[in-house]
């Protein structure tokens, strides 16, 4: 009798082998260390070859794999505060120690996306979310006058509150781990701060 078929076309078999590949790929992740495809297959006592079946390469398999911590509801749950400055620097802590826990994956995902451009797209954008959350009351303060200010600021901590920013201070400046987050941090609350001064909010309606 010829083996039951899933509803998205894998057999019981084939299931058992992509959830081991997942599983070996969300393990790896986890330990923070670099991630190859030939050391997920170990993981996953499959061949590489087997691995390349079921994943085309490892953005696609790490896409599938890594389930991205809503940064936003962390943040919602760290934070009592209005204060822009305050929120943005809890944001970049977040977003940093979120990087760290998982740095072996998030710097396979960060090359790809470097070395092709066009799969820049299919990467999350969680940052800019978070940036976003954490302006939430200035940006309410502000009208739809203040919008070509909030666009200049959330730009701008998006470059710092990074992947790239956090792993280019490890790497190329020396810092550890936790200095190079308090860096993100600090520059973040002097950027916030530096706008919110510039661009005060709209007096309340009395």
């Amino acid at each position: 009798m010829a083996e039951r078929r899933r509803p998205n076309g894998l057999s019981s078999q084939m299931e058992r082998t992509r959830s081991a590949i997942v599983a070996a790929t969300r393990d790896l992740a986890d330990t923070g260390a670099e991630i190859t495809m030939p050391k997920v297959a170990a993981e996953a006592r499959v061949s590489e070859a087997t691995a390349y079946r079921y994943f085309p390469d490892l953005l696609s398999l790490l896409r599938a794999a890594v389930i991205t911590e809503d940064l936003v509801a962390v943040l919602r749950s760290a934070t009592r505060s209005d204060d822009p400055v305050e929120r943005i620097g809890q944001a970049a802590e977040i977003l940093g120690r979120a990087v760290l826990r998982r740095q072996g994956a998030v710097r396979v995902v960060v090359a790809s996306t470097i070395a092709k451009p066009p799969t820049a797209k299919d990467r999350p954008a969680h940052r800019f979310g978070l940036i976003r959350h954490a302006l939430a009351p200035w940006i309410d303060s502000r009208g739809s006058a203040g919008q070509a200010d909030v666009e200049q600021l959330v730009r701008g901590l998006a470059l710092v509150i990074s992947a790239e920013s956090l792993f280019a201070l490890i790497d190329l400046c020396d810092l550890t781990p936790d200095d190079a987050i308090t860096s993100l941090v600090t520059t973040a609350r002097q950027m916030t701060a530096a706008a919110v001064a510039a661009s005060p909010a709209r007096p309340s309606a009395g």
